[in-house]
């Protein structure tokens, strides 16, 4: 069996035996990941959690130029 974590905050999400395409919402952070064959896809990102997070100190980012 597979497992499906979100991408994230790791929480396990399903474990699947087989499946070519699963799209999961987080219920602890309310992020929509999308899980196809090897290809894993981070569809949104609850902005509210995100903000939470950064003030916490458990996410760290950096802002690029362009």
């Amino acid at each position: 069996m597979k497992e499906f974590r979100c991408k994230f905050c790791h929480r396990l999400l399903a474990k699947v035996g087989e499946a070519k395409k699963v799209e999961i919402k987080c219920p602890k952070c309310k992020t929509m990941n999308l899980f196809r064959d090897d290809e894993v896809l981070v569809v949104e990102i609850d902005e509210t959690h995100l903000r939470k997070q950064i003030l916490k100190g458990k996410i760290t980012y950096s802002v690029i130029n362009n």
